[in-house]
């Protein structure tokens, strides 16, 4: 089977907001310092990645700013940009010559119409305004501004799934952050947009093989406009997570589902990897 619009994992992400970021920074780009005070770390970060399951993909790339912080590990604002390109696709039942629309009650069923493979390109886009605070061993971290979707069938056009154009509305994001202890630690990242109605979490748990290296399951949920009552897309995995004073790259892997009603079909394997850096 393959993933249909009401079994894909939210597939957003990839264009450049780096150009964005390096217009607002190029006059301090050269610099340590903000404001003469010496910087551990950088108050800019960029970060990209890939994702891909069983007939889809994207790339996704993003930057933050901390503009009045010394760093960006310091409390204050933040400014996001994002965007993102993917693919995917999905088996539906088309028009028959002598029948007409599948959606209408004619005298044809289903087996005398034809299944036609539709793919289609998905594209996003946001602009967040967000504020960072350290609360002991929580950080959290969260984010509000507007968001665009950009659907686009490019085999021809699904009658019944026709969501093609490009949506504007708003999103909200809340990322937290927990340090149990010297060795463990547990991330929550949550968001929704009212761009096709998306939401996604996802949760970690990290354990510290060494200082830089964690490894441990994940967890995500992701539901859209066309997921219907009761549906929605879960994956299980695990991950690994290497740090360094100025960036960081993770991978992950494991099993996808289409979840119906508590229900889960469609098993698909899936990856991502995402790099970041901080200066």
């Amino acid at each position: 089977m393959r993933w249909g619009p009401r079994r894909r994992t939210g597939v957003f992400w990839w264009m450049a907001p780096f150009a964005v970021v390096a217009a607002i920074t190029s006059t301090s780009a050269a610099s340590d310092e903000i404001g003469g005070r010496p910087s551990t770390y950088g108050w800019r970060e960029v970060s990209g990645g890939v994702d891909a399951a069983r007939d889809q993909w994207l790339f996704y790339s993003g930057a933050t700013i901390a503009p009045f912080s010394r760093d960006i590990y310091s409390d204050g604002w933040r400014l996001r940009f994002g965007g993102g390109y993917g693919q995917y696709g999905y088996d539906a039942i088309g028009p028959h010559t002598n029948c007409g629309d599948a959606t209408q009650n004619d005298i044809c069923t289903e087996t005398d119409r034809r299944t036609r493979h539709f793919r289609v390109s998905h594209s996003y886009a946001e602009a967040l305004l967000g504020y960072y605070l350290q609360l002991g061993q929580l950080t959290a971290k969260a984010f509000a501004g507007a968001a665009m979707t950009t659907n686009h069938h490019l085999n021809g056009q699904d009658a019944s799934h026709d969501d093609d154009g490009t949506e504007f509305g708003v999103k909200g994001a809340l990322e937290l952050w927990l340090t149990l202890n010297d060795q463990s630690w547990t991330s929550l990242d949550l968001s929704y947009s009212t761009a096709r109605n998306e939401s996604a979490s996802r949760w970690r748990a990290g354990w510290r093989i060494t200082p830089s290296l964690s490894v441990g399951p994940e967890l995500r949920y992701d539901k859209n406009i066309e997921s219907g009552d009761g549906a929605w897309n879960g994956r299980s995995g695990l991950f690994a997570r290497y740090e360094w004073q100025g960036g960081e790259i993770s991978a992950a892997g494991g099993a996808a589902w289409w979840v119906d009603d508590w229900e889960p079909k469609d098993p698909s394997a899936y990856g991502t990897l995402n790099v970041l850096f901080q200066y």
